[in-house]
């Protein structure tokens, strides 16, 4: 069989907060593990393919019960909520959620927004 559905792909998902009102947000993915236990955990098989700032102007929320549907969540609570929308099956082989406090990396991060 070939194709995404014979295929392993990981992909991983990495929020934290800049400051008090906004976030950063990574995605990295991993195409050649193949889901091999003993090489996931290899850094040099991620490639970040995406990130951004959330400051709560990129995405407007509709909200209820008075909530501003345009401030960043900066305090998520512990809760994961993972949204697989318009496909038949999913399927996970490794699933993890970890919390990590004050992230070294967070200190370097440079925010490259325009100052206005």
């Amino acid at each position: 069989s070939s194709g995404i559905n014979a295929e392993y792909g990981g992909m991983k998902f990495v929020v934290y907060n800049l400051d008090d009102s906004s976030t950063k947000l990574e995605v990295y993915i991993d195409k050649v593990s193949g889901g091999d236990i003993n090489r996931i955990s290899d850094a040099q098989n991620w490639k970040k393919v995406g990130e951004m700032i959330d400051d709560g102007t990129n995405f407007i929320a509709n909200t209820t019960d008075g909530v501003d549907g345009r401030i960043a969540i900066t305090n998520g609570g512990g809760v994961v909520f993972i949204r697989n929308s318009m496909i038949a099956k999913a399927e996970y082989k490794f699933l993890q959620v970890t919390e990590i406090q004050n992230p070294a990396h967070q200190k370097n991060v440079t925010d490259k927004r325009k100052k206005t």
